[in-house]
């Protein structure tokens, strides 16, 4: 560690050495050399296949050395090739006055802390023929004190989210697992943070970037997901609905072991319609029964995107298509008209009941307040409404309710 002078040949981009006056970098300012394999430090005169193998070099450097890399100016030719390009210290340059200032002091502003000392450590590349760059200048003393080995992986250009990471993310977010805990299990299976290759933050931008990415296209996936699952097996059913616009309205699908399950425990259909979808806004609506053990299983279920009339007729035509045209004995649903309009037109001949667990949970805003809290009322109204499995059996415990 030494000092250096205020004034430094330096080679400009056309190749001549000239004399740059630092006038920003104090007289008494320490200077900082990176300590690393020789190997690993540019020379003037190396040549690279391309930019990207620049940057990946000099950030490799600068990781070894404890600095991070920021991309500089470059110039293109008139057919958008880029001519030159210099790669820096991100702690080059000083920080603009005008970033300093406060438009509305109301308003609430990130800390952000100053981190440009204004470091000349660069290295400069020129095109060169056949598609390849050379070093034409490269400093390599930085004014600023380098990081220490273990916090070379907080750097920002060293940290990236490696393909281990990405199918970690995906593998949690299947099982709806946030990127939080995500994070927490890619720290425990790589031995630490430092070997996981980035920060959360960093995770959890990459899940941003993603579905902001796929936004407009996940409909897409999912319905291409249903037509792969088809032709593996010809059995799996499934259509779907595009709008004029090209939005999703409709989708559903029935495997080959829900038709099966159909065609033995048709006699009891249960339809739920109550579920709907954070980030879509869509209707979740499957079709359970029971089977002779009394364990619920799935008939096949659909996206909607909303509760209209038109939307259960439909669904309820396409599942009627999908089971081979059999209609269900007894459906039960929740309370909502646009359902018994449906039921009405596709499954005239199904007898239709109402869903108990919701008639139930509706059943304290239709009572007073003052019988609402007694405790004997409830015993009763539970054992007239669950123990009772005959009509005789209900008119006896409805008694209980004269006055």
């Amino acid at each position: 560690m030494g000092s250096t002078n205020m004034w430094q040949m330096h080679m400009n981009e056309e190749g001549f050495n000239t004399p740059i006056e630092k006038a920003s970098v104090p007289l008494c300012c320490s200077s900082f050399i990176p300590e690393c394999e020789d190997d690993l430090k540019p020379k003037v005169g190396m040549t690279f296949e391309g930019l990207k193998a620049v940057e990946e070099f000099y950030k490799s450097y600068g990781h070894q050395s404890g600095f991070g890399v920021r991309m500089g100016q470059q110039k293109k030719l008139e057919n958008e090739v880029v001519r030159t390009k210099r790669y820096m210290c991100n702690r080059q340059g000083f920080k603009s006055e005008n970033g300093n200032k406060i438009d509305d002091p109301s308003k609430k502003r990130r800390k952000n802390t100053d981190t440009r000392c204004g470091c000349d450590a660069h290295i400069f590349v020129k095109l060169c023929a056949n598609d390849t760059y050379k070093i034409e200048s490269w400093v390599e003393h930085h004014s600023h004190g380098l990081v220490s080995p273990d916090k070379r992986h907080l750097i920002r250009s060293n940290r990236r989210v490696s393909e281990r990471a990405k199918n970690t993310l995906y593998t949690c977010s299947k099982a709806s697992i946030g990127t939080c805990q995500a994070y927490r299990l890619l720290h425990v299976s790589e031995g630490g943070f430092a070997n996981a290759g980035c920060m959360k933050r960093d995770l959890q931008n990459y899940y941003r970037d993603l579905r902001l990415k796929i936004r407009n296209v996940d409909a897409q996936m999912f319905v291409a997901q249903l037509g792969r699952k088809q032709e593996v097996n010809s059995a799996f059913f499934y259509d779907f609905v595009v709008s004029a616009e090209g939005k999703l309205v409709y989708v559903f699908w029935a495997d080959a072991t829900s038709m099966k399950n159909y065609k033995h425990f048709s006699s009891v259909v249960s339809f739920d319609s109550t579920y709907t979808t954070n980030q879509y806004d869509m209707i979740f609506a499957p079709f359970i029964g029971v089977n002779h053990h009394l364990q619920s299983v799935f008939f096949g279920a659909a996206f909607l995107l909303n509760e209209k009339t038109e939307s259960y007729v439909w669904f309820f035509e396409t599942f009627l298509k999908a089971m081979g045209g059999v209609a269900p004995t007894l459906i039960i649903t929740d309370e909502a008209t646009s359902i018994k309009n449906g039921i009405d037109e596709v499954f005239p001949t199904s007898v239709h009941r109402l869903c108990m667990w919701h008639i139930m949970e509706k059943l304290p805003e239709k009572l007073g307040p003052v019988i609402r809290e007694e405790s004997e009322f409830w015993k009763r109204m539970n054992a007239c409404v669950w123990g009772s499995e005959t009509v005789t059996e209900f008119g006896h415990s409805s008694n209980y309710f004269k006055v």
